[in-house]
């Protein structure tokens, strides 16, 4: 009859250590999940941003833009014979040096 007793004790006891690790699973499961959707969400707005940005930098590069800032700043567009071609041999190393 003790040793029963002691069965019990101890499966239940089993018991409920199987149902604590699975519920500490299960919560540690929803927290990853969570910081998952979370970072994703992030991602999502970098990658908004980005693009966003992207678009930007090819409006400031366009031609139209920089023609309408120039003539805003009085500048004049450069006719053939004001062009000069630099035929440069190297390209310049980090150190400011050519190689």
């Amino acid at each position: 009859m003790r040793i029963r007793g002691i069965l019990a004790a101890f499966s239940a006891m089993l018991l409920l250590a199987g149902m604590f690790v699975a519920v500490h699973r299960g919560a540690r499961g929803r927290e990853i999940a969570q910081g998952i959707r979370e970072t994703s969400e992030r991602q999502e707005g970098s990658d908004v941003t980005r693009s966003e940005l992207k678009q930007e930098i090819e409006y400031l590069r366009s031609r139209g833009r920089i023609v309408r800032a120039a003539e805003e700043l009085g500048l004049h567009t450069p006719s053939g014979e004001e062009i000069v071609i630099l035929h440069v041999r190297g390209q310049a190393t980090a150190a400011g040096g050519a190689p």
